[in-house]
């Protein structure tokens, strides 16, 4: 029996975390320590081995080989964002001999045993307070710079399962228009298999894009994130099979 989610809007929240609307501290600092970063070698070790295993055995991975158009340079990664717990290890398994940085809310740390974690295993905070944001903006420059990658999942919030693609904002494409990095999008599938219930998960790799520089800076945002929406969507279609059905529910009229 297929289970069947209710929704309002495309933006709601259908995984939530047990403190939905925490924020950082204050003082809560990206650039890392020496400390610091003796721990997060140790927990990101950990989290890409388990990564490896983890995805060999439950996804396929196409057309990665175009990362290597990147070679030498930082870059920007955006996918769908379909999978709680997995997309946490999918930057790991496609981006093998890099570093990746993965923006994650602040709500993330409040999940049981594993949420103290996140910083350490490659999570990058995103920041909810303005004074936050000019260290926040520092750190992606210095991780591209570093020559090391940066997920993004543009929709913000994980729909299991969801075979389309739900919008996003021009402004998420912000970093890479800035810095002109090149952009890949991965896109999760969803197909059937003759003998399981659970859909088989197949996950595209697709670019480099590029953000067009003759445009003006709104202009490129607005492009780049177009062209990555266009691409998505056109392998959502290879989905052809629907674990989780998702039904619309009309908001109640005030």
């Amino acid at each position: 029996m297929v289970k069947v989610v209710t929704y309002q809007r495309l933006t709601d929240d259908i995984v939530t975390a047990p403190n939905q609307k925490d924020r950082l501290p204050a003082n809560y600092c990206w650039k890392p320590t020496l400390g610091f970063r003796f721990k997060a070698d140790l927990v990101y070790a950990g989290a890409w081995l388990f990564a490896q295993g983890y995805w060999r055995i439950g996804v396929r991975v196409r057309h990665r080989s175009v990362l290597r158009q990147a070679a030498g340079r930082g870059y920007f990664v955006y996918g769908n964002h379909t999978q709680p717990f997995g997309d946490v290890f999918t930057p790991m398994r496609v981006n093998q001999a890099r570093r990746v940085a993965t923006l994650a809310a602040p709500a993330n740390l409040s999940v049981p045993i594993l949420g103290r974690l996140v910083p350490y295993g490659g999570g990058l905070l995103v920041p909810k307070q303005l004074h936050q944001l000019r260290a926040f903006h520092a750190e992606i420059k210095r991780l591209i710079a570093a020559k090391e990658v940066v997920m993004i999942y543009p929709e913000a919030h994980v729909w299991p399962y969801y075979t389309g693609i739900r919008p996003f904002e021009s402004g998420a494409f912000h970093y890479p228009v800035e810095l002109n990095a090149p952009v890949f999008v991965t896109t999760m599938t969803y197909q059937r298999r003759h003998w399981w219930p659970r859909p088989k998960r197949v996950l595209y790799v697709d670019g480099p894009y590029w953000p067009d520089q003759q445009l003006p800076l709104k202009m490129r945002q607005k492009q780049l994130a177009t062209t990555v929406r266009t691409v998505m969507m056109k392998r959502a279609k290879l989905s052809n099979v629907a674990y989780i059905h998702y039904q619309q529910q009309k908001e109640a009229q005030p």
